[in-house]
């Protein structure tokens, strides 16, 4: 399995789609989650994913609006658009360093997410303004302490500027 991809495709066409999916464990050696892999499975709580996935393609997890729990692995370096689009079931989102990029929308509409944790030294580029488009109003999204301004004026991170605090004053 060293070098695959968990199902995908560049249309909805392809995707897994299954309402009755509701744990997945991918199996290490994956590298990429392909587009719309997991698009739609809306009764999915929960998913692991290995250490060897790099990139999260665009509305893999769109639409999963019963997932809980989801551990982005610290080997990820792209999520992309839509990637979490609805997911209104998560209640925080913890983004590795090793996140270099953010795409489109990829968080947009996961309205009870009450923080996230971002945790790259330099802010990732964002696909656009809307990659957190309908964030709680008391949501916060906690930085690196030493990058708080970085994020908070870094491109389209400058919408989400009242959202930033220091990774220090994160709630336990």
């Amino acid at each position: 399995m060293r070098g695959t991809r968990v199902l995908g495709s560049t249309s909805t066409a392809g995707r897994v789609y299954t309402s009755m999916l509701k744990k997945v464990e991918i199996g290490n050696g994956v590298l990429d989650i392909g587009n719309y892999a997991f698009y739609t499975c809306h009764s999915l709580t929960s998913i692991t994913i290995p250490n060897s996935v790099t990139n999260i393609g665009t509305n893999t997890f769109q639409n999963g609006y019963s997932l809980t729990s989801i551990t982005i692995p610290s080997s990820v370096t792209n999520i992309g658009d839509n990637a979490f689009y609805a997911c209104r079931s998560l209640a925080s989102i913890t983004i590795p360093s090793s996140v270099t990029n953010i795409g489109d929308s990829a968080f947009a509409g996961c309205r009870g997410v009450a923080h996230y944790y971002v945790y790259p030294t330099i802010p990732p580029v964002l696909g656009s303004t809307s990659v957190f488009d309908g964030i709680p109003s008391d949501c916060k999204i906690y930085v690196p302490d030493e990058s708080v301004e970085s994020y908070k004026t870094a491109t389209n991170w400058t919408t989400y500027a009242s959202y930033i605090y220091p990774m220090s004053e994160r709630e336990s």
